[in-house]
């Protein structure tokens, strides 16, 4: 059986295998590793995610990471911190990355008593076209500002191909009053439903449509016995406690 903190990474590695085969990049799996490379210089959806506290083959991990390097890819580092070893630590001392955020891997057992939406203020369609894509685009780059992660995001819808993205990586907008303001993204493993990208254009927020997004994407489980996971900011927890998610770890990102 899969501890909390394995259900979160394992989640997070069928989103990265889902949305790099979207762009038709490159997945590189290993019993220490697993690599999302879209060859898109984005750092968003370039990832190396350990899945071991040793590294059994250190110079090989090294290639993959020079790749980037090379070939000026911008790329992040998810390391549980239960997996933050000697061996992680030298490795990321040697490659000069520099720890950018942590998040709180968060769970909930079930969805069996999840309610109705509090409110219906948005309007939540589950995107199934090119128009629909564009709106959740919208959103989505909202939050990078003129920065050049924006504009590699850009490159990176402009590649995405929603007939190659299984049907088990769900993506929702909300509208007010047909404006695209929120995003949402359900993603159905196998042990594990996860949730994602719960983004509020600036103008919108604090008046609880991240909320009702958020709980709209819980009732949207079918399986509901099957748990939930999640990671959050120290800031954002509090709102996923409220909806009776725990903490079970900590995932330290390096860039």
């Amino acid at each position: 059986m899969k501890t909390s903190q394995q259900l979160v990474t394992s989640n997070l590695e069928e989103k990265m295998k889902l949305f790099t085969g979207a762009v038709s990049g490159q997945i590189i799996e290993e019993a220490h590793f697993v690599i999302a490379n879209t060859n898109i210089p984005t750092d968003t959806f370039n990832l190396l995610v350990a899945k071991s506290p040793i590294i059994h083959k250190e110079n090989h991990l090294k290639q993959r990471i020079n790749h980037f390097i090379v070939n000026k890819l911008p790329f992040s580092t998810w390391v549980d911190a239960n997996y933050l070893s000697d061996d992680w630590l030298q490795l990321i001392k040697d490659c000069n990355l520099q720890e950018a955020e942590r998040n709180m891997m968060m769970k909930l057992d079930h969805t069996l008593h999840t309610g109705p939406r509090i409110s219906n203020y948005l309007t939540i369609t589950e995107v199934s076209n090119k128009e629909e894509l564009l709106q959740y685009k919208e959103v989505f780059l909202s939050l990078f500002g003129e920065t050049a992660e924006r504009d590699a995001l850009e490159i990176y819808f402009h590649q995405f191909s929603q007939e190659k993205l299984a049907s088990n990586a769900r993506m929702f907008i909300g509208c007010i009053k047909e404006v695209p303001i929120a995003t949402g993204l359900l993603i159905d493993s196998k042990h594990s439903y996860g949730i994602y990208d719960v983004m509020t254009k600036d103008a919108y927020r604090g008046k609880g449509y991240g909320s009702e997004m958020f709980q709209f994407l819980l009732s949207q489980t079918i399986d509901k016995q099957k748990p939930v996971v999640l990671q959050a900011s120290e800031d954002g927890k509090n709102i996923y406690k409220r909806f009776g998610f725990k903490e079970v770890g900590e995932m330290i990102v390096f860039e």
